[in-house]
């Protein structure tokens, strides 16, 4: 009798631990497991709403934007010269899920009027616009570095008021027509000639790339990061076939770091304002990410996906 009356608790303690089990394992049970089961059977859904997608964390800072606007006669112009579905470029600033009292995403970039931050929603709201994320990912590529590129680029902000916008302009598309006939670096060269700064339109694109190539030589000339981590943030490829290889950097002296990471910085300066969207666009150095257009936003993982989703 003893036997079998220990046989029947035991049975009765592994029911009542089966029924708890179950409990916990249900979406809608009392158990610790229940929200963790939830979690792992939840799927990303693609693609998302804007808002779904602004109040998630998705963009992080230092990301680099590519748009267009359709209809747009310089946004056209721009587009055609450089050969590119894309004729402007942005890096993304900061947002509600970066730092407090931010309510909304803000972008860093060079427009006719000047370097100046702008909401994201401008972005995105514009149903004629187009928009792609990309970023730079390295494992050394953290916080404080985002911070510092973008630091750089706000370093740049220009207060005054641009009454010179519609000059501009026309320069702007008289820029193209000569880039697509004389080259990019020799038209940005020929502007400087008649004591004109390459078109705003452009630096867009050549700020973006001038904030990444500056941020990262103060962190190699301060030996926080090794000497070819500058070879990883060069999106134009002219400027990047100057520099040493990765491998002959492990064996130079700091005097030759000294002398040649500034060095670089100044006598590319014309290739390196004069990089285009094209030029991000077509930079594996940056990884595809988000597309975004009709006010959803799509997953991409190549300039492919990107361009189908366009047609």
């Amino acid at each position: 009798m003893k036997n079998v009356l220990i046989g029947m608790a035991c049975a009765a303690l592994v029911l009542a631990l089966g029924a708890e089990m179950a409990d916990s394992l249900t979406p809608g049970g009392s158990g610790r497991a229940g929200p963790q089961a939830q979690s792992a059977v939840r799927v990303d859904q693609w693609p998302k709403s804007v808002d779904e997608f602004l109040a998630g964390n998705y963009l992080e800072r230092a990301d680099v934007v590519l748009a267009r606007r359709e209809w747009d006669p310089a946004s056209y112009v721009i587009r055609w010269a450089t050969s590119s579905p894309f004729s402007h470029s942005a890096m993304i600033f900061t947002g509600p899920v970066h730092e407090p009292g931010y309510a909304s995403t803000f972008v860093i970039e060079a427009s006719t009027g000047g370097v100046d931050l702008s909401n994201f929603r401008d972005y995105v709201d514009d149903k004629s616009a187009i928009v792609a994320i990309k970023r730079l990912r390295r494992d050394w590529f953290d916080a404080g570095k985002q911070s510092r590129v973008r630091g750089l680029l706000l370093e740049n902000i220009k207060a005054d008021y641009n009454y010179w916008a519609i000059v501009r302009i026309v320069r702007d598309i008289w820029f193209g027509i000569q880039k697509s006939i004389e080259g990019q670096e020799k038209a940005v060269d020929a502007f400087r000639d008649r004591e004109w700064t390459p078109p705003n339109s452009y630096i867009c694109s050549g700020l973006v790339q001038i904030g990444f190539v500056e941020a990262i030589s103060e962190f190699v000339l301060r030996r926080q990061l090794p000497p070819w981590a500058l070879n990883e943030v060069v999106f134009h490829p002219g400027a990047a076939s100057r520099l040493p290889p990765p491998e002959a950097w492990k064996d130079a002296p700091p005097s030759l770091i000294d002398d040649v990471v500034p060095q670089f910085r100044v006598q590319l300066a014309t290739e390196l304002e004069a990089v285009t969207p094209e030029d991000l666009a077509r930079s594996d150095k940056l990884e595809w990410l988000y597309f975004i257009s009709g006010g959803k936003v799509h997953k991409v993982s190549s300039y492919e996906d990107v361009k189908k989703l366009m047609q």
